[in-house]
């Protein structure tokens, strides 16, 4: 009895000797039943395996596609931010990508862990402004950008709400309101990617997102927490590694007792 572990190697085999087209739907279900001689439960469960894999995605009654294979790291963040004509960046990289779909803004509830980071209560309203991103070809995005404000800044800057923020974005207008740079902490971490992300990066369930959360500040004051996630597998974070002073050079040389 053929099981869906073996189903799913011949599918994997199919896809790598380019049987079916990135970018259409491959057959479905039934059609895999009957070319691989098994079971519909078989082929389901083969397809589900490969999903959560990776090596497709769902678009639900779209159909399930092909992954197109993930390149070498396709950006890598540092510790570095940089401006251009259009205002701050900090990902050379990516420095030309725009947005792939319209950016929205709305006033809602942010997850325990960005409400302690912004220095606002569990369970209080913040401004969310979600946007998505690839390079300037991209039918669909590769990073997701969530950027979190406390109301009370937003109260004192409402710009900072509207669908356009003029030119430089939110930290021209921060750092102009208050007449001083902002400052920013980035923590990466990773975690397994959700059904919105899934669906938005085009991933299966088995490809961990990257996520980089930079909290901004001016002064002693949080103005923001961006969380921006991205597929673990074409992203990379490079940065300089810099000599502590325990760890200078030349060695001073070692007394003897």
């Amino acid at each position: 009895m053929t099981g869906y572990r073996e189903v799913a190697a011949r599918i994997r085999a199919d896809v790598e000797a380019g049987i079916w087209p990135v970018g259409r739907p491959i057959p479905g279900i039934d059609r895999l039943r009957e070319r691989y001689g098994v079971a519909r439960q078989t082929a389901n469960r083969a397809v589900q395996h490969l999903v959560t894999e990776g090596l497709l995605y769902s678009e639900g009654r779209r159909g399930t596609f092909i992954r197109p294979s993930a390149p070498a790291p396709i950006v890598a963040r540092d510790r570095h931010v940089y401006r251009d004509e259009l205002g701050y960046f900090f990902d050379r990289g990516a420095q030309d990508w725009r947005g792939v779909d319209s950016p929205t803004q709305e006033v809602g509830v942010p997850s325990s862990g960005v409400a302690e980071l912004l220095g606002v209560a569990t369970g209080d309203h913040v401004m969310i402004r979600d946007r998505a991103v690839g390079p300037p070809d991209a039918t669909h995005p590769l990073q997701l950008t969530t950027s979190y404000l406390p109301m009370s800044l937003v109260g004192n800057l409402p710009v900072l709400g509207a669908a356009q923020t003029g030119p430089g974005g939110i930290y021209d207008r921060i750092e102009e309101h208050f007449d001083a740079p902002i400052e920013w902490d980035e923590t990466v971490s990773s975690r397994p990617a959700n059904d919105h992300e899934q669906q938005q990066l085009r991933i299966g369930a088995g490809v961990a997102v990257l996520v980089v959360t930079r909290v901004s500040r001016v002064g002693d004051q949080v103005v923001e927490v961006n969380c921006t996630r991205m597929p673990a597998d074409q992203f990379a974070v490079s940065y300089q590694v810099m000599r502590d002073g325990t760890a200078r050079w030349p060695r001073r040389a070692e007394r003897s007792e």
